[in-house]
């Protein structure tokens, strides 16, 4: 892909984008928010509910509570909990197929980003069946109205709750395709940080990584705004001090919350100001080995941070003089070096591994061509890489030889 094409491309997407609507979801936030939605649903007249969910989170028991509001309220509802993590197209169109048997006229999705994002993409299908899930690929092709989502986040960092994408799996063909359109943002976001007391330390750490993944390269792509430069910021602040406190206490409340904060500034940031090239790396390597998304996004970050060089190092500078890394006299240069060390310390208090070792040596020209499509010319990143460039990243990540 042309590189001076992708630049004009991302610049008109930018002056487009102050003319779009934005939405914000309604927020219910803190201890037990998630007992405000039966009284948000009276509100607005729903009756009718359909949560969607995983076997995970019915195993959790997390939805009593909820089941037991709703009850006492007199909420018709019914249960979908067939959500498969990395939704595909089929568990999709079965979630829809679920949705009108039932009736509903509003979907609660309680989970974490493969709940929400199937609540979403369910109901494209919803409000047009005539056509498949994969013509709405890419950006604003969406174009019709979409039933009511509220949105309940189980984990700290996916961001689904507040942004415009979802992310579909394709197993047939081993890739992942996301569609981004502004209808895609959840009318009610609840953030319950009670929900997430019991969530595994692998997954709190995962998820959390995700949301830094979010703000950096949101941070640093050439669409950001004051706006998102300061969720960034907000949202940087939050996990250098709640992510290992949550990772090593999952049961501290306080840090809990302030990680779904975190996650949900980190998403409304980047569904203005975009992801880059390390989560078109992730989204090829989760489509083919089913790695978790969050992992991978940890490990691949410190490497293409280093990758863009001096691209980046304003940037990274003013994101480590965030967390005060360095004295504040110090060049650009290593105050960068500084930020992307503390986040290889980071993934490391977070017991992640230092590499991704399945990664295997023939399939690295087509993991490097699947990124390269994605990232080009959507995302406006620091520096445009090609598929050359997404190879090399993916030879880093393991010693075996590339295969030619």
């Amino acid at each position: 892909m042309n590189a001076v094409f992708s630049r004009l491309y991302q610049k008109s997407l930018y002056g487009a984008s102050f003319l779009m609507k934005w939405k914000e979801p309604e927020l219910l936030y803190g201890p037990d928010a998630l007992l405000g939605l039966a009284d948000f649903l009276y509100t607005h007249n729903y009756k009718r509910v359909l949560l969607v969910t995983d076997a995970g989170i019915i195993k959790a028991g997390l939805l009593h509570r909820l089941n037991n509001s709703l009850g006492a309220a007199s909420i018709d509802y019914a249960v979908f909990q067939d959500v498969t993590t990395n939704p595909t197209v089929q568990s999709i169109e079965e979630l829809a197929i679920a949705f009108k048997d039932f009736n509903a006229d509003v979907m609660v999705a309680v989970g974490g980003g493969s709940v929400i994002d199937a609540a979403k993409a369910a109901g494209i299908i919803i409000g047009k069946p005539e056509k498949p899930l994969k013509a709405f690929k890419g950006l604003l092709k969406v174009r019709h109205s979409l039933p009511p989502l509220i949105a309940v986040p189980t984990t700290a960092g996916t961001g689904s709750e507040a942004t415009v994408a979802a992310v579909v799996s394709d197993p047939e063909h081993k890739e992942k395709f996301t569609i981004l359109d502004p209808t895609l943002i959840p009318d009610c976001a609840i953030l319950d940080p009670r929900l997430l007391t019991n969530l595994p330390k692998e997954l709190t750490a995962e998820t959390g990584m995700d949301a830094l993944t979010h703000l950096v390269e949101a941070y640093i792509g050439k669409s950001n705004t004051k706006e998102t430069r300061q969720l960034c910021q907000e949202a940087l602040q939050l996990i250098s001090s709640n992510l290992l406190r949550s990772y090593f206490d999952g049961e501290d409340i306080e840090a809990r919350a302030n990680m779904l904060q975190a996650s949900y500034k980190a998403g409304r940031a980047f569904t203005r100001a975009y992801v880059g090239n390390v989560h078109a790396l992730s989204h090829a390597l989760t489509a083919y080995y089913s790695l978790p998304h969050g992992q991978t996004n940890a490990l691949l970050l410190p490497d293409v941070l280093a990758y863009y060089g001096p691209a980046v190092y304003r940037s990274l500078a003013e994101l480590s003089d965030v967390l005060a890394l360095t004295e504040a006299e110090s060049p650009d240069s290593i105050k960068a070096e500084a930020f992307i060390s503390w986040i290889r310390t980071l993934n490391s208090r977070l017991g992640l591994p230092p590499s991704i070792t399945s990664i295997q040596s023939a399939d690295i020209p087509k993991l490097a061509r699947h990124a390269a499509k994605e990232a080009n010319p959507l995302y406006p990143v620091p520096v445009i890489f090609s598929q050359q460039d997404f190879a090399d990243l993916l030879l880093s990540q393991t010693t075996q030889p590339l295969s030619t």
